[in-house]
């Protein structure tokens, strides 16, 4: 098996780890090694202080704010490094050495190998093996420069939570008007899962127009949705993240 570092012991690091696990050995490299990450026996935990770079396979899944003084705690060059921290140039990630750089976004479902993944490489350089690991946490995606990156990485990575707000909102109407709580989040569950394959075939705008008959409850339902201007509000949310 392979051995791949993830430095960074948070949500995203976590997940990754647990994606990674059946098929490479994986080291988190952390601050504080007590902090219980995952229980697989593929994964181990080490302090910064028991680690060096050199000729490693790594990826980097802490706070972008934290990569100076992370970097400050690092010695060697890295094989390749991935790195996950949001808007961090190529540029920015030179601080760590490595002969090639990785940048990707994937979700958090890369714990359950479900992720979208976009990755824009500096170098072909290792790309077989760098995809091969990318694949292991679903579909991965090629962008060809940072501007399509930095738009990509909303969908992969912050639409899930913007998913989620829907999700949680469905539920809780269902609650509002009568259905009991773990029904109603049942059902909200099963039909993002119905939503799901529907959408792996068809367009979403022909979706909408099959459920919708003339004069019926769903248009009623839509026409709610347009003049609240959903549609805008998720354009905004988009920018909003994009931009930060």
């Amino acid at each position: 098996m392979s051995e791949i570092y993830i430095l960074g012991s948070g949500a995203m690091a976590s997940a990754l780890a647990k994606g990674l696990c059946d098929n490479y050995e994986v080291t988190i490299v952390a601050r504080d090694i007590t902090k219980n990450i995952i229980s697989c026996s593929n994964i181990k935990i080490i302090s910064y202080d028991e680690f060096n770079l050199e000729d490693k396979n790594i990826i980097l899944a802490f706070k972008p704010y934290a990569l100076d003084e992370v970097a400050s705690k690092l010695s060697g060059k890295a094989k390749w490094i991935i790195s996950v921290l949001a808007n961090t140039s190529f540029e920015k990630l030179h601080i760590i050495q490595a002969q090639n750089y990785v940048k990707i976004m994937p979700n958090i479902a890369a714990k359950f190998k479900a992720s979208a993944t976009p990755y824009l490489m500096e170098k072909l350089l290792f790309n077989d093996e760098i995809l091969a690991l990318l694949n292991t946490f679903g579909k991965a995606f090629l962008l060809q420069n940072e501007k399509e990156f930095d738009i990509a990485m909303v969908l992969s990575g912050c639409a899930p939570a913007f998913l989620s707000l829907v999700a949680e909102s469905l539920a809780n109407a269902g609650v509002r008007n009568g259905l009991n709580n773990t029904l109603s989040y049942e059902l909200t569950r099963s039909t993002f899962e119905s939503f799901s394959a529907l959408f792996n075939k068809e367009h979403p705008a022909l979706i909408k127009e099959k459920i919708c008959s003339p004069a019926g409850v769903t248009i009623k339902g839509i026409e709610a949705l347009e003049k609240k201007a959903v549609r805008a509000a998720f354009f905004e949310a988009f920018l909003a993240s994009m931009n930060k």
